[in-house]
């Protein structure tokens, strides 16, 4: 048996979120029970990659205000030079998900022993590489597959529960289409009232099943995203490029609640 996973369904196994722990409920009993492998397509790794990579850019440009913030007020306190990194993230346009991030990067026991806050801000920033790096780690492609092992997912939200014995490896299939080439394609083929109310995003998760289903040829994908290709069948299952991605007899999208 194969399943597909995309982006929305593997930044869970990576970070802890309110999606984690029933992804993971799912996974944990279909790999008891069945002969199975996960698979995704090599831009959903690209896309995840992409979203660490620019959150990390962000957190360090939070960083940088923080730094200039207690140089300004003369501060060394280390509790209020941590508010004042917390509030630098928060401060950002993603805030919110930034802070959630990267947050946890003020709990170290260096502190104790720093002399100033720019000994604060060279921990602070060597935690952030670190986090970074992990992420870096989940997402290295090695032998056409990446490892799940969810000893080591990451800190995100503050509560929801997970499962740590979870572990196993997703294949990795290649985009034989390219993204810019799949969008001309979509340009060609749906009307432009259809393109005038779409967004990159909903075009890159058509991408990610198109190439699921043509590439992988797998019928099968599960994805946290609720909203995943849905408002998009009226649109596109009467276009022969793309009607079988919404014909529930030949695909079927399970999304995780």
């Amino acid at each position: 048996m194969k399943i597909a996973l995309e982006t929305s369904s593997i930044m869970p196994l990576l970070e802890v979120t309110p999606r984690t722990f029933p992804l993971q409920q799912n996974l944990k009993s279909i790999i008891q029970n069945n002969d199975i492998q996960f698979f995704t397509d090599r831009y959903s790794i690209k896309e995840a990659s992409q979203q660490i990579t620019t959150s990390f850019e962000n957190a360090i440009k939070s960083l940088e205000k923080a730094i200039k913030t207690a140089d300004m007020t003369n501060t060394h306190d280390t509790k209020i030079l941590s508010v004042i990194f917390i509030k630098s993230l928060c401060e950002n346009w993603y805030g919110r998900e930034e802070t959630l991030r990267w947050a946890d990067v003020i709990i170290d026991n260096r502190f104790y022993d720093i002399k100033n806050y720019n000994d604060f801000f060279t921990i602070i920033k060597e935690n952030l590489l670190r986090k970074k790096d992990k992420y870096t780690s989940f997402l290295q492609i090695n032998d056409g597959a990446i490892s799940i092992d969810c000893k080591e997912i990451q800190s995100y939200w503050v509560n929801p529960p997970f499962i740590k014995e979870l572990k196993f490896d997703i294949k990795v299939i290649d985009n034989k289409t390219p993204l810019e080439e799949f969008f001309k394609k979509i340009q060609s083929d749906i009307n432009s009232s259809f393109l005038g109310n779409t967004k990159i995003n909903d075009i890159v998760d058509i991408y990610h099943l198109y190439s699921i289903y043509n590439d992988g040829k797998i019928n099968e994908i599960w994805s946290c995203n609720q909203l995943f290709v849905k408002r998009h069948k009226k649109y596109l299952s009467s276009v022969d490029e793309f009607k079988n991605l919404f014909d529930e007899s030949l695909v079927k999208i399970k999304r995780i609640k």
